[in-house]
């Protein structure tokens, strides 16, 4: 998280957990170097946890302003937030259970699921290029970043003291050429510029032969009358998947086998991006337009509970 002072106004970029050991994670998260109550507003680049997945306990803290996103971002935060709620409240159980052997006194969860309840009613959704004040002095615009579902490339065009300039805060910036999301947008004139190192120094693998590589997977694993299991993250990859078995599905390369997405957070993620065609590219919108819904298949089932 980052925190700008601006005509007297503080303003809150982010809002994630930090991820790591249990004890370093809960002090990390626990508290914040400001005081949350006086923060005018907080702006929030995507969903994913490491963004956003701390709002709750700075509203619990006393933050009741405005958090802004946009509306895919609102909708995704919704869901991660409330999952994330869970996992505190269990997690503290756990832990307590533990501590209670010891004859030690009981944790506290983070933040609890109306915390999260509260933190999501102070969202305001805003539209790509859209601007909007959100404090005396600061005009907030977002640009597609193409990272996840309705990420977003910060842009603050601010007045202060007689002079005018441009702050960008880039957020996770996509690779582009993505399956489902448009490319990110350039941000022009740009005074000073924050950058996330999003994939730090990794080099990634070459997607060109990606569909074929899992097509030839799937193909050879059926063959020896074996089941294939995905690993995916809920928010961005499960869709990918989907959509990808989807189109080898379309061109007769694989046959309709049951296919099945076990996750509740996966499900409520896709019905997520069902909302959204806003965010898609021009190849996905014309599948959505010209096929078929590209979460949805005969041989497909979401299962949303235990």
């Amino acid at each position: 998280m980052y925190l700008l002072s601006v005509n007297d106004q503080q303003i809150l970029l982010e809002c994630g957990l930090f991820q790591g050991r249990r004890e370093e994670t809960i002090e990390r998260n626990r508290s914040f170097s400001f005081d949350p109550s006086k923060l005018s507003a907080v702006v929030l680049s995507h969903a994913h946890i490491d963004h956003c997945g701390n709002l709750p306990n700075l509203v619990r803290q006393g933050f009741s302003g405005n958090i802004y996103s946009t509306f895919a971002t609102r909708d995704l935060a919704a869901i991660m937030l409330a999952d994330s709620a869970h996992i505190q409240q269990y997690d503290a159980k756990f832990v307590s259970r533990k501590r209670a052997k010891k004859g030690l006194d009981p944790v506290l969860p983070l933040y609890s699921i109306k915390d999260a309840e509260r933190a999501v009613s102070q969202f305001v959704a805003v539209n790509y290029q859209r601007p909007m004040p959100i404090a005396p002095g600061v005009t907030l615009s977002f640009a597609d970043a193409g990272h996840i579902l309705g990420s977003a490339q910060v842009i603050l065009d601010v007045v202060e003291g007689g002079r005018r300039f441009r702050y960008l805060f880039s957020g996770d910036i996509g690779r582009g050429d993505h399956e489902i999301l448009r490319d990110p947008e350039p941000v022009s004139d740009v005074d000073f510029l924050q950058i996330e190192s999003t994939y730090g120094n990794r080099q990634h693998a070459d997607k060109t032969f990606a569909k074929d590589e899992l097509q030839s997977v799937i193909q050879e694993t059926l063959g020896k009358n074996g089941k294939v299991i995905i690993p995916a993250f809920s928010v961005g990859r499960t869709q990918m998947i989907v959509y990808t078995l989807h189109q080898l599905s379309l061109e007769g390369a694989l046959p309709k086998v049951p296919i099945f997405v076990d996750s509740p957070l996966s499900v409520n993620a896709t019905e997520v991006f069902r909302l959204h065609p806003e965010c898609f590219n021009q190849d996905i919108y014309d599948f959505l337009h010209e096929k078929a819904n590209p979460f949805g298949m005969e041989n497909l089932t979401y299962i949303r509970h235990l």
